[in-house]
């Protein structure tokens, strides 16, 4: 009981004109929605941020979100390759000058010491000491001067042979450990003949002067190196693959992996929240913009715009669960899954298919922002959104979501063939293409059962009229209507009647021809509650009002209004319903009862005013179309010989009338309008109260047919 009290109040808030028409509650819906959409989406927009340490353990599986460079994996691809590449070495004439030049002057001092007879062994042995290489024993020294000035000739001409021969080649400093080998393998194969001790004399003086002769260039090296490291392609770490899985050990590596693609951080980027900030304030100002340039006949009040705002905020909270489950591990192919027509079709359903095409470029442009502003996905949300819209322009019954939700699933399949076609370098292999399609396939059907199942709900929480509702208001199994039917059978078939005229002219000009027509079977409910003081329910030719005051008569014949309103708020019917039934008669003046009464006032105290509805007058084109319909409908029906010609001109006078009395000021129906629904009009009263063949009496013929 409580929670019924409470719903009712809720709804009563929801229809009061001081909720739906409030400007600072219409702004604090768009800065509500924008806090909103911001709140939910940010996370799917700004990139992850990690910040482990080595060896921790990972909470999550981590999966690249971009395809870039991976710097450890190519640096050490680029070092293994620069380390095969040999150093630069230039070889050196010069050293194997100056190694002959210190053989000789060895030599020349030993050749002159040897035949200076005036130098004692110990000054020929200093002398030599002074000009001997490095390296060169004293035993050698000795030994040398032991010998004659030709056999010192011959030993330094051996000792050039062998030194030449040596460096000759490239000699590098690693060859210097071999020098003695070198020099003893030259020995052998130059055919030197030397005795042991000559031979002990060259091997050691040749071995002290061999330097190497290959000069290291560091900076040819250098640069062949660097040319090689260039060829080394760039190792990639691929969107989608795994960085590290769940409780899976962070290393080295993962830190390294984790920065390249922009996941390692200790802070958020915050500049890329302030740009999402300002997308989004964007997005919503663009979005007012267009809602309050409307046409007026198609202005949002604040319930609707409340709606819309539900539906944006449903959609952003798919787009970021998508987000979440392509961020925790999932398949990114799940994205083809989401149902962002969805979002369109209700808009469409619940407003209008302008408005929906305009909310597709936000649902796209949001879901391609969330998956790393991905302009394929924009492609392929917009053209399913679209589809949807346009193929739930018309809703005839339920079957028409499942019939838009083929057509949504060809288009995603062929927006996804297209995409796949456009690409230069297919990445995709022929298996991911076909998940791709199969996925876009469901799509379409998944969306249309979600919009089949979310719309019951938005309907009777919000007492939302759409067409779906408006069809089922329309059976005449309604008990409101069984009603009618049983209690008040002429109203019932009055109804009837003005709903065909109300269709009919709601399709000439533009106006809802399904709420006129449900509109009207519905607009007179309030006379069962005395369905007798109703001329068309009279069956005989009793009439009550001759028994009652006129004032009373007024009385209970305005009170159908209040009375029908009474019941239809009891009924749970929509806003829009309610509204026909309260201006369907405006503010109009019961003429036959004024008349009445001023002919039995004796003190000429009555007063027009007293005779009038209590209105208010209509204010949209279908409230004015039911208000012109009634009058028609109960005029045509009352004239005896009900011609052409004279059915429009009373249809005529009664248009004139009502505008004369400015019951039409409020709406925007304009003299064109009302000029072509007379024709609408004349079209169908003359399907209805066509002229009928007389049937001729079977008693009496049957009489004539006996004599």
């Amino acid at each position: 009981m409580v929670v019924a009290r409470w719903g009712q109040a809720i709804r009563q808030f929801l229809d009061d004109s001081r909720f739906r028409e409030n400007r600072r509650i219409r702004i604090s819906i768009y800065l509500g929605l924008g806090v909103l959409m911001f709140v939910i989406l940010v996370g799917s927009v700004l990139p992850a941020r990690y910040h482990f340490a080595i060896g921790e353990t990972s909470p999550s599986t981590i999966i690249s979100p971009v395809t870039t460079v991976d710097t450890a994996a190519t640096a050490a691809a680029k070092k293994a390759a620069e380390d095969k590449v040999p150093k630069q070495y230039e070889q050196s004439t010069k050293v194997q000058t100056d190694a002959v030049n210190s053989v000789d002057s060895l030599f020349s001092t030993a050749a002159q010491v040897v035949s200076d007879k005036s130098l004692s062994q110990n000054q020929k042995l200093a002398k030599l000491l002074a000009v001997a290489p490095k390296g060169v024993s004293q035993a050698t020294l000795t030994e040398l001067l032991g010998k004659t000035p030709e056999q010192i000739s011959t030993l330094q001409r051996d000792t050039e042979k062998v030194v030449e021969e040596i460096l000759a080649a490239p000699f590098y400093q690693e060859s210097m450990q071999q020098a003695t080998l070198l020099v003893d393998r030259q020995i052998l194969n130059l055919n030197l003949s030397l005795d042991h001790v000559s031979e002990l004399i060259v091997q050691n003086i040749a071995v002290s002067v061999l330097k190497p002769n290959m000069v290291y260039k560091p900076k040819e090296t250098q640069e062949a190196r660097q040319q090689v490291a260039a060829t080394v392609p760039p190792v990639l770490i691929h969107q989608g693959d795994i960085i590290v899985s769940k409780n899976g050990i962070v290393t080295k590596d993962v830190i390294s992996k984790l920065r390249d693609v922009g996941l390692y951080s200790t802070y958020p980027n915050f500049g890329v929240a302030v740009g999402f900030a300002a997308f989004i304030a964007l997005s919503i100002g663009l979005l007012a913009a267009y809602v309050e340039r409307r046409a007026p006949r198609r202005r949002l009040d604040n319930l609707l715009l409340s709606i819309l705002g539900l539906v944006f905020v449903l959609m952003a909270l798919l787009i970021a669960l998508t987000k979440w489950i392509v961020s925790a591990g999932g398949p990114a192919s799940i994205a083809y899954l989401l149902p962002i027509s969805l979002g369109a079709m209700l808009i469409t359903v619940m407003m209008d298919s302008s408005l929906a095409v305009v909310a597709s470029f936000y649902f796209s442009f949001l879901l391609g922002a969330a998956l790393n502003f991905d302009y394929n996905f924009v492609f392929y949300g917009f053209v399913g959104s679209l589809v949807g819209s346009y193929s739930v322009a018309r809703v005839t019954s339920r079957g028409t979501f499942m019939r838009a939700g083929f057509f949504v699933s060809l288009m995603n399949m062929a927006s996804v063939v297209a995409l796949y076609l456009l690409q230069t370098s297919h990445v995709q292999d022929l298996h991911s293409f076909s998940l791709h399609v199969g996925l876009a396939a469901l799509n379409g059907i998944f969306a249309a059962i979600l919009a089949m199942g979310v719309l019951p709900f938005f309907e009777s929480a919000f007492a939302l009229l759409t067409p779906i509702r408006l069809l089922e208001l329309s059976n005449p199994n309604n008990p409101l209507l069984r009603k009618v039917l049983l209690e008040a059978p002429g109203t019932y078939h009055h109804s009837l009647i003005v709903g065909n005229l109300a269709e009919a002219a709601a399709e000439i000009v533009g106006a809802d021809p399904l709420l006129c027509r449900v509109g009207a079977y519905y607009h007179d409910v309030g006379k069962t509650k005395r369905p007798m003081f109703f001329v068309e329910n009279q069956m005989t030719k009793q009439n009550p009002h001759e028994k009652i005051a006129p004032s009373l008569s007024h009385l209970i014949i305005t009170s159908h209004v209040s009375d029908g309103l009474e019941m239809q708020r009891q009924a749970g019917l929509p806003k829009p319903i309610q509204d026909i039934c309260a201006t369907h008669h405006g503010t109009t003046i019961l003429w036959y009862f004024l008349n009445k009464a001023k002919e039995q006032d004796k003190n000429g105290t009555v007063k027009a005013d007293d005779f009038r509805y209590p209105g208010p007058k209509p204010k949209t084109r279908e409230c004015a179309i039911i208000m012109i319909c009634d009058a028609v409908e109960a005029a045509v029906r009352s004239m005896s010989r009900p011609t052409p010609n004279r059915v429009e001109g009373v249809i005529r006078k009664i248009v004139r009338d009502r505008l004369q009395d400015g019951q039409l000021d409020e709406c925007d129906l304009t003299l064109q309008d009302l000029d072509a629904m007379v024709g609408a009009f004349m079209k169908t009263l003359k399907g209805i109260y066509h002229s009928r063949i007389e049937y001729p009496d079977i008693e009496k013929l049957r009489k004539e047919v006996a004599k």
